[in-house]
């Protein structure tokens, strides 16, 4: 029972295929869970990567993936701006899903870009800082912080969202998956 109950531990963060599961079953619950915690704590520290400037750090198996996803978070702000459908097309999987900040709407890929499509809004900046990029297998995870401005339908506006974007990669590609943004109050 303890066996299977480690195993499908190791299984959740990704180590069963490095830790040798034979040597498992003939090690006491203490001298195993010892191994399991030095292993986990050696993949942690060889994750680490060191950010591109104070306000990005990147958590990820393969520096180039984590470097990927914060790349694509730049070039997702600048399309926003641009208004450019072509890259939310490209970059937003087909199952993509967003949560909105202004009312906790889910909306899709489709409804997403058409909404684009029919935006009048000017966008003045669009910055962001305290980047966190997290990459596991074929999932990536960023956090961070969006403060944009700009005006909408003449009116002007200043809005921080903290943000957290779930990416897949699919066919060797990375796509954005789910996005939820929460309005940051002074």
């Amino acid at each position: 029972m303890k066996l299977m109950m480690v195993t499908s531990i190791l299984i959740v963060v990704g180590t069963a295929q490095s830790v040798n599961r034979s040597s498992l079953a003939s090690k006491p619950d203490e001298a195993l869970l010892q191994e399991i915690e030095a292993h986990n704590r050696a993949k942690v520290s060889s994750m680490r990567v060191e950010p591109k400037n104070n306000s990005e750090e990147v958590m990820a198996s393969d520096k180039d993936d984590g470097n990927a996803l914060i790349q694509m978070e730049r070039q997702w702000n600048d399309a926003l701006q641009a208004h450019d459908a072509v890259w939310f097309k490209k970059n937003l999987a087909d199952d993509f899903t967003d949560v909105s900040s202004a009312n906790g709407a889910l909306s899709t890929k489709a409804e997403d870009i058409a909404n684009l499509q029919g935006d009048k809004t000017v966008y003045e900046s669009l910055d962001l800082s305290n980047l966190k990029a997290r990459v596991e297998g074929n999932a990536g995870v960023v956090t961070g912080v969006n403060h944009i401005k700009g005006r909408n339908e003449g009116q002007p506006f200043d809005v921080r969202l903290s943000f957290t974007d779930t990416y897949i990669k699919r066919n060797g590609r990375w796509q954005a998956w789910a996005s939820q943004h929460t309005r940051v109050r002074p």
